[in-house]
């Protein structure tokens, strides 16, 4: 597919808007891929954001960023795209668990649109409910972050993060939207020294040509490794 002039929009938290010190229009899998293409395109994402609507900064009590209802401003500012693309899935796990109530439910059978987006698959089904109904001829996706934590966590599918993006893919095969899974497709592993260096601080990760900052958040070069893959999986949409 040819990406040239095509609208792109991007929201999620951290991964997709990317906390490294670059000028926003060259962070993420957003300015690679959207530049690669020649691509009008628009990152939305925030840091610490959910999919989940009514989530609170624990410091703060501040507001977070929430992707399910982001889609309402997403639609008034660019009444037409021909990409929405969204990631999200992290800081809902980690603040909600896998016990809570407000990881939420589905049925099969209801595409009514009225859905409880203070859950977390609520939310999902109310972000692809709007998308689906506000751009009915527009692309949409769903980036699933790449292994992220300790090693002494582990990556298995009890694994709170693993555990949403799991559901996450799940509400994606109700609704027909396609997904990119990079926890599973993608060969980086902070597990592996060869991606993340633990007796490293973030400087020297980032010197070392390390994947990943912190263990979780990547580096330019981590951007660099899948970005090739995301631009290739959205030109085949």
């Amino acid at each position: 597919m040819d990406l040239n002039g095509k609208i792109i929009i991007f929201d999620g938290d951290s991964i997709c808007s990317d906390t490294s010190e670059l000028p926003p229009d060259k962070r993420g899998w957003a300015a690679r891929v959207g530049n690669r293409g020649n691509m009008r395109w628009y990152n939305y994402s925030v840091g610490g954001g959910t999919i989940t609507a009514e989530m609170y900064a624990e410091s703060t009590g501040a507001a977070r960023h929430w992707v399910s209802r982001c889609i309402d401003k997403i639609h008034a500012e660019h009444p037409t795209v021909d990409y929405l693309i969204f990631e999200g899935g992290t800081n809902d796990a980690d603040l909600l668990g896998i016990e809570s109530l407000r990881l939420g439910t589905y049925d099969l059978s209801d595409y009514s649109g009225n859905y409880d987006d203070t859950t977390f698959t609520g939310a999902l089904e109310s972000l692809f409910y709007k998308a689906i109904n506000y751009y009915p001829q527009a692309k949409i996706g769903y980036i699933v972050a790449p292994k992220m934590g300790t090693p002494k966590i582990g990556y298995g599918p009890r694994y709170h993060r693993r555990f949403y993006f799991l559901r996450a893919i799940e509400i994606c095969k109700k609704w027909g939207i396609p997904y990119i899974d990079l926890w599973e497709g993608s060969p980086i592993n902070p597990s592996l020294t060869a991606y993340y260096r633990p007796d490293l601080d973030i400087r020297g990760n980032v010197d070392a040509g390390s994947a990943y900052r912190d263990g979780q958040h990547l580096t330019e070069i981590g951007y660099d490794m899948i970005s090739n893959q995301i631009y290739n999986w959205i030109s085949s949409l």
